[in-house]
């Protein structure tokens, strides 16, 4: 009985009810973020010029993102981006080439995010030529719309 008031008694209590609060904080398991990279279609919508970004999912799955209030850019440029999807959670990383200056300017690309589930995501759009980023969140079902506008 004299073993239960014991500093080491006590000591061992702590370290086990230690252990039990880090098993249950561990997270189950770490999920691997894939990569993709992805090529914006180009096109002159002639909008009201704000830098935005909108997310619409189709009935396929697919989801278009859709860089609106691009400037700089003519039509022999591009706008590409890495993908970075990571559980539901999705990075979308921005670059823009310039082209020929003299030729049709463009002020939104297109992508197809093809390789999403059926899912609640959570999106962050990052432009570093033009130093602004937008987040939003959506969910990837047939008719869903969001979007956001970029902030520096």
């Amino acid at each position: 009985m004299s073993f239960f008031h014991t500093t080491e008694f006590y000591i061992i209590l702590f370290l086990v009810a230690v252990a039990i609060v880090a098993m249950i904080a561990k997270p189950a398991s770490a999920v691997e973020a894939m990569e993709y990279l992805v090529g914006g279609v180009l096109s002159a919508e002639g909008g009201d010029g704000t830098p935005s970004i909108s997310v619409d999912c189709d009935e396929s799955g697919c989801v278009w993102l859709r860089r609106s209030g691009i400037t700089g850019v003519d039509i022999t440029g591009a706008v590409s981006a890495k993908v970075v999807v990571k559980g539901s959670n999705i990075t979308v990383y921005e670059r823009l080439t310039a082209g020929r200056y003299g030729d049709d300017p463009v002020d939104t690309a297109l992508f197809s995010l093809d390789m999403l589930k059926s899912d609640r995501y959570w999106l962050r759009y990052e432009s570093e030529s033009t130093n602004s980023a937008a987040t939003l969140s959506f969910r990837n079902t047939p008719g869903y719309h969001a979007q956001a506008v970029l902030k520096q």
